[in-house]
Parts: structure tokens; C-alpha cells; sequence
């Protein structure tokens, strides 16, 4: 019988028994600085060419490995009610989480007809949201990021035709309530907290697409010059080709094992198991061997 030894420790244990155990701690398996962003239709597009998560990777020299977890038209709500099982399937835990939400609770058109969300509301599901997160994984408290919901260019919202067509309307005072709110939860977690208003709004109307509300690549570039400010990246794990030696072996050997997300002892155990599940896989769809 196989026997795995690696226990996980729960910092959080002596505060709440009831918290459960969580991912092992970020360096654990991460080989470059590993950043999650979530969030609704504000993040949609992070990772396109000129998205703010695809320029902070460039800004780092691909130092940084950027997941994206997007729910476009979800309400914070609806995202606390999913978080726990995105968290579960992360892998390895995070060195910083981005989140920004709170654009869908309260943006409206013609076809959506549910209610906006309440600001004190939307402070539980927020709060909720990053709880259940810090119930999931082990990170601490200011590699949180908190974005507020990104603001919107009024002008050129009203003068979209495609916007206007479509009845689409966001509610700038709660909008703002929304940015307060936000801020309250970030300093209830000992969080980082980003107004993004005091980003965006410095190049208004350089930073938002004619629609009003997408950000432009000018828009994107400037929200990710304040997220760099906020995070630090690991040292780089991979030494140059010229600083490995004849020993390449066990060198390069030391690092693999070093972020491995299965430690030593347990290696010959998750060995044994994967090839006894790719059997078996194998065994099962092509009856007992044969095709």
C-alpha cells in the first residue's frame, strides 16, 4: 500500500478551527511569481495583446506566470458562489491574487433585467468572496490585490451608438459606493487596495475605447504600471546556460526537485500512482490492450 507522508500545515488553525487545510505555501511548486486575476467583464481581456496581465508580463521579462479566471456579466455574488472550486483547481498556490468586480452588478441593458446590487450588498459578497478564497489557500493577507470597478467614460458612453442602441446604462454613483466599499474590505483583510479611478482618470480620455467603457491599450498600460508597484517578483529559478557546469545534472536536478509541487520522499508513491492511473485509463478505453 501507498503511503504519502506530506502533511500541509493551516497557519489559520489556532484563529478557526473550522477554516479547512489549504494549498501549500506559494513558493511550494511555483517557479516563476504566480499571479491570479479574477474577475467579471472589467478583466475580460487582460490577457490579449495589450491587456494590463500580458504587460505586466512583459514588464517582468516573463518572469511571472499570469492565470486568468474571467466571469464576464457575473455579479460578485455569483463569482463568491464559484470561487471555492476555482481555488481547488489552481494547482499551486498563488504569490498574489488580483480581484475586480462590481462593473456587472450594477451595468445594465435592454435584454438584462436584474436588479443592481445594493452597496452594502455588495460589501458582503466581496467580503465573502475573499474569504472564501483565504479559506482555500494559503496566502497571506497583502498579496491580495482589490481593484475597485473600473470607471467609465460618460461621454462616450452616451455617444456610442452600439450602447445606445442597446439601452445600456452604468450608474456612476454607485459605481463610487461600489469603489468605497471595496477599499473597506481590502483594509478589513489587511489587503492592497487599487482605485482604479485615480488611475484611469488622469488620461480619460486616452484610457477608455470610443464605447465609453472598455479600457484602450493606454488605459491597460497605466492600470499595470500601479499593479507593478504592488508586487514583488521572485528571484528568477533557472541559471544562465554559461553558470551550468559539468554537474548539469544533478544542478538542474536540485531545481526541479526544489519546485516540485510532490516532494522527495513521496516522488517513487506519485510515480507509481500515475502510471498505475495511465494503465488503467489505457486499459479501459481500448479493451484490456486491444484496439
Amino acid at each position: 500500500m501507498v503511503k504519502f507522508v506530506r502533511e500541509l500545515s493551516d497557519p489559520w488553525a489556532d484563529q478557526n478551527e473550522s477554516k479547512k487545510k489549504k494549498t501549500p505555501s506559494s513558493r511550494e511548486g511555483n517557479m516563476l511569481t504566480r499571479i491570479v486575476v479574477v474577475g467579471d467583464s472589467q478583466v475580460e481581456h487582460c490577457l490579449r495583446q495589450f491587456g494590463f496581465g500580458t504587460i505586466l508580463n512583459d514588464k517582468f521579462k516573463g518572469e511571472t506566470d499570469i492565470v486568468l479566471r474571467k466571469f464576464p456579466g457575473y455579479t460578485a455574488e455569483w463569482m463568491k458562489l464559484l470561487i471555492a472550486s476555482v481555488c481547488r483547481n489552481l494547482g499551486s498556490t498563488p504569490d498574489y491574487v488580483i480581484v475586480a468586480c462590481g462593473k456587472d452588478d450594477c451595468m445594465r441593458n435592454n435584454d438584462d433585467k436584474r436588479p443592481i446590487t445594493e452597496p452594502e450588498k455588495f460589501r458582503k459578497h466581496l467580503y465573502g468572496l475573499v474569504d472564501k478564497i483565504t479559506n482555500e489557500i494559503d496566502i497571506k493577507p497583502e498579496s491580495f490585490i482589490l481593484l475597485s470597478p473600473f470607471p467609465t467614460h460618460e461621454m462616450k458612453l452616451e455617444s456610442s451608438n452600439e450602447h445606445v442602441l442597446e439601452g445600456l446604462t452604468v450608474d456612476k454613483a454607485i459605481l463610487k459606493k461600489y469603489t468605497e466599499k471595496t477599499q473597506e474590505v481590502a483594509k478589513r483583510f489587511g489587503a492592497q487596495f487599487v482605485d482604479t479611478n485615480a488611475v484611469l482618470d488622469r488620461g480619460l480620455d486616452a484610457n477608455f475605447d470610443k464605447n465609453g467603457v472598455s479600457l484602450t491599450p493606454e488605459g491597460h498600460a497605466a492600470l499595470a504600471e500601479k499593479l507593478m508597484s504592488l508586487i514583488n517578483v521572485n528571484k528568477y529559478p533557472f541559471p544562465l546556460y554559461t553558470e551550468i557546469g559539468e554537474d548539469y545534472q544533478q544542478q538542474l536536478g536540485d531545481i526541479s526537485k526544489e519546485f516540485s509541487l510532490v516532494q522527495s520522499e513521496n516522488i517513487v508513491a506519485y510515480t507509481h500512482v500515475c502510471t498505475v492511473d495511465q494503465y488503467s485509463a489505457y486499459m479501459s478505453k481500448t479493451r484490456k490492450g486491444k484496439v
